[in-house]
């Protein structure tokens, strides 16, 4: 494979996580999700049990904290490049926290923070707060398109890794 087309590859991977993440986000909500499941299907990891595990992670872990999307796109670095068994010990973990770290100051410079709140807007432990947010698709839209960027921002962390090809 020539170097433009390893480029045009490693684009393409990009554009494919960003558009099935926004197109799920939109479609069946779930921030954590979103990010992690075309990860998953693009990277041949897909696996039912963490998939069910990433849905406590949305709406800021169900609180506003810390975006779900954020988070899912961590497991996904994790995934990749995380250790596999504890008795590896603390140097397997190098890789994975290091791409962790690029990722949030990636995630804080794209959006400013990395608070489910005060990027959404929502406090998500209001009931009230939460219909509102699902009646505005303005709102809806923006946590698309959040989803989407993330899951754009950790493909090119892997291709930059060469994980994808």
């Amino acid at each position: 494979m020539s170097e433009s087309e390893i480029v045009k590859s490693k684009e393409a991977f990009k554009k494919e996580a960003r558009e099935r993440a926004y197109r799920y986000e939109l479609q069946f909500h779930g921030c954590s999700q979103s990010v992690l499941l075309p990860l998953q299907e693009l990277l041949g990891l897909e696996h039912e049990l963490t998939f069910k595990a990433a849905s406590a992670l949305c709406s800021g872990v169900g609180a506003s904290k810390t975006c779900g999307a954020l988070l899912a796109g961590v497991m996904v670095l994790g995934m990749k490049h995380g250790r596999a068994q504890i008795q590896e010990g603390l140097g397997s973990l190098v890789k994975g926290l290091e791409l962790a770290q690029k990722l949030v100051r990636k995630f804080e410079q794209q959006f400013g923070t990395t608070s489910c709140y005060e990027i959404s807007g929502i406090d998500w432990t209001d009931e009230k707060a939460v219909m509102e947010f699902l009646n505005s698709q303005e709102r809806i839209e923006k946590c698309a398109q959040v989803v989407g960027k993330t899951a754009e921002m950790v493909a090119e962390l892997l291709s930059e890794e060469g994980s994808p090809a």
